[in-house]
């Protein structure tokens, strides 16, 4: 577990920094050329990554679709964010929205049937406390 916490700070960091970035620059540019930059950057990095990890086998399965719903999704939620992180303070809006996995979370134990730790349950209840302080 030691080095799987240094790989999520690392994530952490690097989101914080995303995050915070981007508030800058789009108080600069706007937020309508602020997606464009972000979205050609993301085009860039996506084709590359594409080239290395193109499959052998080109196939449609339920896994790919899966995958193709939750990248919309994703873009989704993401263009919502950028717009409201424009109109709203960087440090609630990334804070309350980071409460994502939560849906993860509960999704996964009424679906997959995952189960929870005590620990963990504690975990979930006191972010959900913190995101309901973070909107007040």
């Amino acid at each position: 577990m030691k080095g799987i916490v240094a790989w999520c700070i690392a994530v952490i960091i690097l989101w914080g920094l995303w995050a915070f970035l981007f508030k800058i620059g789009s108080s600069d540019i706007g937020i309508k050329n602020a997606l464009f930059y972000a979205y050609l950057t993301g085009i860039i990095l996506s084709i590359a990554i594409i080239a290395y990890s193109f499959p052998e086998n080109f196939e449609i399965r339920k896994g790919v679709l899966f995958i193709i719903l939750s990248t919309v999704i994703g873009f989704a939620g993401t263009i919502i964010w950028y717009v409201i992180l424009q109109k709203h303070k960087a440090s609630i809006i990334t804070s309350f929205t980071a409460l994502y996995p939560v849906v993860t979370v509960l999704l996964s134990i009424l679906i997959l049937k995952e189960k929870l730790s005590l620990p963990n349950a504690i975990g979930i209840l006191l972010a959900l406390a913190a995101g309901i302080l973070l909107s007040m």
